[in-house]
């Protein structure tokens, strides 16, 4: 996703929220996920299924009928475990810090990573049926606690249904990665290369949220 796109998304919102004559409401969310690593990249190491959680607030309002859209800020965690494996055979590259690129030694094993990302999602919601809805959108996010590269924004989509009877809200939702992305993940560096753990984002996401404050 590009800088035009991005524009023309917070144009849409702003817009949305500005002039619509419709309630208008903020409330604070929370989520758990399922984080799944079945299509590997050839180029990247096998990982394990892992969990992960976040907390943030959002905006929502009504656009027309019964289509909605809601725009959050929120804080996610999620925990990622890779297989490494440092050795001559498979690149020769040595220990964990490099210092000799044709050392026989071998180092093997599972290594856990805690991410820390700020996300801004933006979804629109559709009531299909009295109080079930589906919904869909984007989300941008930024790793915090590690070296992304150039590739700073991490861009998903998501889809998924919910439902909301009461005040409380909640969706079951996939999320997915548009396309791969990584961080130097600190294992080792030869010849002023570092190493890096490379993936795509596969979630399966449980969403609550409640509202704490309701205008028309």
């Amino acid at each position: 996703m590009n800088k035009v796109q991005l524009t023309f998304l917070l144009v849409f919102f702003v817009s949305t929220f500005s002039y619509s004559q419709s309630k208008i409401q903020f409330g604070v969310n929370t989520e758990g996920y399922l984080l799944m690593f079945g299509d590997i990249p050839h180029y990247s190491f096998p990982k394990k299924n892992t969990f992960g959680t976040g907390i943030g607030v959002y905006a929502s309002r009504n656009v027309v009928g019964k289509l909605s859209a809601d725009l959050g800020v929120l804080y996610r965690y999620k925990l990622l475990k890779e297989y490494y494996d440092i050795s001559p055979i498979t690149g020769g590259y040595g220990g964990f810090d490099g210092s000799s690129p044709y050392s026989p030694e071998t180092v093997q094993g599972w290594k856990t990573f805690s991410l820390h990302y700020v996300v801004v999602p933006v979804h629109l919601q559709y009531l299909v049926y009295k109080d079930i809805f589906v919904r869909g959108g984007i989300e941008a996010s930024w790793l915090t606690n590690f070296d992304t590269g150039k590739n700073h924004t991490e861009w998903n989509w998501t889809i998924g249904i919910g439902s909301q009877k009461h005040p409380l809200k909640w969706s079951v939702n996939y999320v997915r990665g548009f396309k791969d992305v990584g961080f130097a993940n600190k294992l080792f560096t030869v010849y002023g290369l570092r190493s890096a753990t490379i993936y795509r984002n596969n979630m399966l996401q449980l969403s609550v949220s409640y509202p704490i404050w309701n205008k028309k």
